[in-house]
């Protein structure tokens, strides 16, 4: 099992959004839906943009580039079953977001 590693504050993720790091040299997304963290892969598959920058829904987030959405579940991708992500454990602890990411 991956050791977790401390990203940010919650706080510093909107509701409804998503925000991009870079943890144990990989970048990821971490989003906030209703205060419930996730983290994802932050860069889409389909064309390479920053999911990060896109909105989360329904448990779905979707690119901002060209609207490709992604379960952050489980990683697959709705609009391209082709496609997926990797998604990451999130576990939040004294209002610091923890990500396990193994290094690369």
């Amino acid at each position: 099992m991956s050791d977790y590693t401390t990203v940010t504050k919650v706080s510093a993720i909107r509701e409804g959004r998503g925000k991009a790091f870079t943890v144990n040299g990989r970048r990821i997304a971490i989003f906030n839906e209703g205060g419930k963290f996730c983290a994802v892969d932050n860069t889409c598959p389909h064309a390479l943009g920053s999911l990060g920058r896109g909105r989360i829904r329904g448990g779905i987030a979707v690119c901002p580039t060209h609207g490709y959405a992604y379960n952050t579940e489980t990683g697959e991708c709705q609009t391209d079953p082709r496609l997926r992500i990797r998604t990451y454990p999130v576990i939040v602890e004294d209002d610091q977001i923890k990500v396990a990411v193994e290094q690369m």
